[in-house]
C-alpha cells in the first residue's frame, strides 16, 4: 500500500485516473476509473482548484474504496516544449551547468518562467567521440503551481509531476512490440505520435487536433438524443461506428442504416449517412497532420519504416477510427488492447476497462521527471506546496538582542556600554518563557479557529453544492417553460395576423335569414372588412321602419347609418320604399351593445380603400319572395 500512487491525466473534458504501484519493475494496477472534468478548470494545461472536481474525485475514491493519497499527475500542454541536443560526456553536475548556459540557444523565451528539465536519451561512446544524447524539457513555472495548488486543495501528497510524452515513452518500451515502435495518442484536442527505435525516441510530434470536433457533430446531430453530453456522445462513438469508411457514407461489413437509439426508435439512414460523413470531416484536419510527420520520419529514415502503429488515449476505442486511419495513412493502425508486463487486479473487469485511455496514468508511474527536483524536497516540492518562503530571521548580534542577551562582539564578549547609559537588564527566563507559552496558546487558538471554519465552510460549500446538483432538473423544466411561452406567443400572433372583422360574417347572414321580414327585398349587398352596407326594398315606410328596428336586435352587426329613405310609386300605384343602411360588425362586447340599444353608432367608416365583394339580386323581383342572401 505505501508504495502506491494515483496516476492522473486531467483532460479538457475527461479526467482519468489509475491506482497503481509506483516506480515498480512488475507493477500492478489495481483500481482504474474517469469522470467528467468540470467545464472551465483547466485552460492550455493550467488547472484552476475546483470544489465540484475534488467532490466527484473523493466520491469515486470512496466507492472504490482507495485510501491512497500519494499522486503523480501528468502535464499536458502545448506550452511546454522539448529538444533533443547532445554535449560531451561529463559529469551531472557539469551537464546541468553545460545545459542552462546554452538554454536560451535552445528556448528562445523568458527562461525565468520555465523550469529546465533533462533526460538522458543515449551515450555514444566511440573511439573517435564520447557524447550524451539529452532530451532538454522546459515546463512553465505557472502549469507546475496550478498542480501544487490542485493537489493541496484535493488533500493529495504530490510527489511527482511528468510530461505526456514521458509517459508515453516510459510505457511504450515496456508493452509496444517490434523493433520501431510507433504509437498515435488521440484526445480530446491534441494527438502525439511518438516513434522509438529500439530504446530511443527517433521521433514525437504534439498535433493540435483531436477528437472533441468530431464528439460535438455526434451530440449536433441529435439523432441519439437531445442535449447529449460529451461522455455519452463518447459512449455512442465507442458503440456505433459514426463515421464513413467510404467517401459515399458508409462502412464495410456494416449496415447502411442507422440500426436503433437508446429509446428503441429506428434511426433514419439518410441522417446517419450525413452524420458519418460530417465526423469523417471532423478528423480530417487529425489524420492530414498525421500523413505529414509520417511522411516526414519516413523520407529520413528509410532503412527503418513505419510497418504498424497501435491506436492509444481516448480515440482507441472510436469504433472504426483505426479503420479509418489505415486507410487514409497506408499503414496499419491496430487499437491497444491489453498490457502485457503489467498486472491487472482480478476486480478490473478486462472485458470493459479501456486501458489504452489509461495509458498516460499507468506510464507517469514508471519513472516520472524530476520536475519537483524530489532530491531537494523530499518529493513533496515544497515551494510549491507552501507558495512562499519563510523569511530569514536576523543573525549575529541583532538576533542575540532579540533573544534579551545583551550584544556581543567578534570576539564573543558583551560590547561596552556607551557613557551616559544604564545597561539594560536581560529578560529573566520566567518571561521569556510566560511569553512563549501566551503566544502558543494564541497561535493555537487562531489555528483550531481557521480550521473549524474551514471545515465548517467547506461543508456548507458540499451541501450547497449538492443541493445544486439536486435541484438542476429545475433548469430542464424552465428551459421547457420558456420554448412553450415561446410558441404560444408565436401562435397567438399568427392568430391575430390572420383573422379581421369579416369573419362574423356568418353570424350575421344567419341573423339576416331568421330577422328579415318577408315583405322586404335585398336589392344587394357590399361586403367589407368592417361591416356590410345594403339596400333593401319594402312596400311601405312602416314596414322600411320595421326592418332598421329588426336590424338594431342582431347581436352581429351594430347600425351605423342609416341613408335617406326614398319612396317611388309604379304604373300600378303600388309603392315601394328604398333606403340603405350601413352595419359594422361586433363582438361580444357590452359597450356595443350599449350603443346598440340606445340607437346611436359611430360615423360609417372609409371604405375607399378596402376590396368588396358583392350580392346583387334583381330589383324585378317578386316582392312576396323571402330575403335573399349571397
Amino acid at each position: 500500500m505505501a508504495n502506491r500512487v494515483l496516476g492522473i491525466e486531467i483532460g479538457e473534458n475527461l479526467t482519468r485516473v489509475v491506482e497503481i504501484d509506483y516506480k515498480a519493475k512488475n507493477p500492478k494496477i489495481y483500481n482504474m476509473f474517469g469522470f467528467p472534468t468540470p467545464p472551465g478548470m483547466i485552460n492550455d494545461g493550467v488547472v484552476q482548484p475546483d470544489g465540484m472536481f475534488r467532490s466527484i474525485l473523493y466520491s469515486k475514491l470512496k466507492e472504490k474504496k482507495i485510501s491512497t493519497k500519494k499522486a503523480v499527475f501528468v502535464l499536458n500542454s502545448a506550452r511546454i516544449a522539448s529538444r533533443d541536443i547532445e554535449l560531451p560526456l561529463v559529469k551531472e553536475k557539469q551537464l546541468k551547468e553545460m545545459i542552462a548556459m546554452n538554454a536560451s540557444d535552445y528556448f528562445p523565451v523568458d527562461l525565468s518562467q520555465y523550469k529546465l528539465v533533462h533526460q538522458i536519451i543515449e551515450k555514444i561512446d566511440r573511439p573517435e567521440e564520447k557524447k550524451l544524447r539529452l532530451s532538454v524539457i522546459a515546463v512553465p513555472n505557472d502549469l507546475i503551481l496550478s498542480y501544487g495548488a490542485l493537489a493541496a486543495d484535493c488533500r493529495l501528497q504530490l510527489v511527482a509531476l511528468d510530461y505526456s510524452g514521458n509517459a508515453i515513452k516510459q510505457l511504450m518500451r515496456r508493452e509496444i512490440p517490434g523493433d520501431v515502435k510507433v504509437t498515435v495518442k488521440v484526445d480530446e484536442v491534441s494527438t502525439t505520435l511518438t516513434v522509438i527505435d529500439g530504446s530511443m525516441v527517433k521521433l514525437q510530434r504534439n498535433v493540435n487536433y483531436g477528437i472533441a470536433d468530431a464528439i460535438e457533430e455526434i451530440q449536433d446531430s441529435e439523432l441519439f438524443g437531445e442535449y447529449l453530453s460529451f461522455t455519452d456522445a463518447v459512449d455512442v462513438a465507442r458503440r456505433k461506428t459514426c463515421l464513413a469508411i467510404r467517401p459515399d457514407g458508409t462502412v464495410p461489413d456494416e449496415p447502411a442504416g442507422g440500426g436503433m437509439d437508446s429509446m428503441g426508435h429506428e434511426i433514419d439512414s439518410e441522417r446517419f449517412k450525413k452524420l458519418r460523413l460530417n465526423v469523417s470531416y471532423a478528423l480530417s484536419n487529425l489524420i492530414s497532420s498525421l500523413g505529414r510527420v509520417i511522411d516526414y520520419y519516413q523520407s529520413r529514415n528509410s532503412d527503418t519504416p513505419i510497418e504498424r502503429i497501435f491506436l492509444i488515449g481516448l480515440g482507441a476505442d472510436f469504433s472504426g477510427l483505426s479503420k479509418l486511419l489505415t486507410n487514409e495513412l497506408n499503414i496499419k493502425v491496430v487499437p491497444l488492447q491489453q498490457f502485457d508486463g503489467i498486472h491487472v487486479a482480478k476486480s478490473i473487469n478486462l472485458a470493459e476497462a479501456k486501458l489504452a485511455e489509461y495509458f498516460n496514468c499507468v506510464g507517469c508511474s514508471l519513472s516520472p521527471l524530476d520536475i519537483l527536483d524530489s532530491k531537494k524536497n523530499k518529493g513533496i516540492g515544497a515551494t510549491i506546496m507552501a507558495g512562499t518562503a519563510a523569511g530569514a530571521m536576523p543573525s549575529g548580534g541583532a538576533q542575540a538582542g532579540m533573544q534579551g542577551n545583551p550584544p556581543v562582539g567578534p570576539d564573543g564578549k558583551p560590547l561596552p556600554v556607551p557613557a551616559g547609559e544604564t545597561a539594560e537588564k536581560p529578560v529573566s527566563f520566567a518571561v521569556q518563557l510566560l511569553i512563549f507559552g501566551l503566544c502558543v496558546v494564541v497561535a493555537v487558538g487562531i489555528t483550531a479557529y481557521s480550521i473549524f471554519s474551514n471545515l465548517v465552510l467547506t461543508s456548507d460549500n458540499m451541501t450547497l453544492k449538492a443541493r445544486v446538483s439536486d435541484l438542476s432538473y429545475a433548469q430542464n423544466i424552465y428551459d421547457v417553460y420558456n420554448q412553450t411561452k415561446k410558441d404560444y406567443d408565436w401562435t397567438k400572433l399568427l392568430e391575430s395576423a390572420s383573422s379581421n372583422k369579416n369573419d362574423e360574417i356568418t353570424g350575421f347572414v344567419d341573423e339576416l335569414e331568421q330577422k328579415l321580414p318577408s315583405e322586404a327585398k335585398l336589392v344587394n349587398m357590399s361586403v367589407t372588412t368592417d361591416g356590410v352596407s345594403m339596400t333593401i326594398k319594402t312596400g311601405s315606410k312602416d314596414i322600411a321602419a320595421d326592418v332598421i328596428a329588426q336590424l338594431r336586435t342582431f347581436e352581429s352587426i351594430m347600425v351605423s347609418n342609416v341613408s335617406t329613405i326614398t319612396e317611388e310609386v309604379d304604373e300600378t300605384g303600388a309603392s315601394k320604399v328604398q333606403f340603405t343602411v350601413d352595419c359594422t360588425y361586433v363582438k361580444a362586447d357590452d359597450s356595443a351593445a350599449s350603443e346598440s340599444a340606445d340607437g346611436t353608432g359611430s360615423e360609417p367608416a372609409d371604405t375607399s380603400g378596402d376590396t368588396s365583394s358583392q350580392a346583387q339580386t334583381d330589383s324585378n323581383s317578386s316582392s312576396d319572395t323571402d330575403s335573399t342572401n349571397q
